[in-house]
Parts: structure tokens; C-alpha cells; sequence
């Protein structure tokens, strides 16, 4: 299992997010306890796709930034949107980016 001291400042800021606008989905990762393998996979999954977009593909940063963190990071409330389009319990640091176009 990963633990905090895995975590980057941007693992605490999803962290904080998810507890915050997800806490559905922390309080059953936490029961599966997936939650900081989840968290970490995010950090690690968003830090490979921001630098994918802003060194591989040569993108301004904050656009790189806006679509990363959107991916895995920054999800959306759960009152906005109760299902994602991914388990996050399954999420893997070494899977696959997704294709973005920008």
C-alpha cells in the first residue's frame, strides 16, 4: 500500500479534493482501503500526462495543467456527477495516457 510519505503536494491537494467533493467515493475507497493507492496513481497518472503535454508536445502550461488535473486529479462533485467514467480503485500509475488533442 502507499502511504502520505508517497505523496507529492499535488497527491495532499487530491487528497483534499476528493475528500471534499467526493466523500462517497473516499469513505468506500477508505472501506477497500484502495484510497492511497488511488490517490497516489492519480498524482503519479496526472504528473505523467502534464509532463507528456508541456515537454512532449511543447502545450502552454496552464493549458496542460487544466487538462491533466481533469483527468484523474480534479474530479467532479459527486452531486454534479454521482459516476465517473473510471473505478478509481483500479486506477494503475503505469496505465496508458489518455489521447488528448490541444
Amino acid at each position: 500500500m502507499q502511504e502520505t510519505d508517497d505523496l507529492t503536494p499535488l497527491g495532499y491537494e487530491i487528497l483534499e479534493h476528493w475528500s471534499r467533493y467526493r466523500p462517497r467515493m473516499v469513505a468506500a475507497l477508505t472501506a477497500q482501503n484502495r484510497l492511497m493507492p488511488a490517490i497516489f496513481a492519480a498524482q503519479e497518472l496526472t504528473s505523467s500526462l502534464l509532463y507528456e503535454l508541456t515537454v512532449a508536445r511543447k502545450m502552454d502550461y496552464q493549458m496542460a495543467w487544466e487538462l491533466a488535473t481533469k483527468e484523474w486529479a480534479f474530479l467532479p462533485d459527486e452531486e454534479d456527477q454521482p459516476q465517473l467514467s473510471f473505478d478509481p480503485a483500479t486506477l494503475d500509475p503505469n496505465q496508458p495516457l489518455p489521447a488528448i488533442t490541444g
